[in-house]
């Protein structure tokens, strides 16, 4: 059983070090794309809510001020405003899925009045 447990906290160990390698390895303008890239996912997500959104405005700030002092690539550059774009038409979307909820219910009250 204590083999075992150590074992788990050894591999959890093994994990958690070599991801901050790679984590560390990242050059400053890599440690924008991603963070751009993971934020894009978020939104995209279905179980996105509008509700969330000052906690990922705020990282999207966060970004954005990293993004600053990084010295992109073009292709680098291009990606950044991909993503930028990505991200926004997420935001968006989310933004006009949740009024057009708020319209259907509101229309749905006006009928049953």
């Amino acid at each position: 059983m204590k083999t075992r447990i150590l074992t788990c906290l050894v591999a959890i160990a093994a994990i958690l070090f070599s991801s901050s390698l790679f984590i560390s390895c990242q050059s400053p303008e890599e440690k924008v794309i991603s963070p751009l890239e993971s934020l894009c996912k978020t939104v995209e997500k279905d179980s996105f809510t509008v509700d969330q959104m000052d906690t990922i405005q705020d990282k999207f700030k966060e970004v954005n001020e990293a993004a600053k002092t990084c010295k992109f690539t073009d292709e680098q550059l291009k990606e950044v405003t991909k993503l930028k774009v990505r991200f926004s038409k997420g935001v968006v979307k989310k933004a006009a899925d949740r009024v057009g909820s708020a319209v259907d219910g509101f229309i749905e009250d006006l009928s049953a009045n």
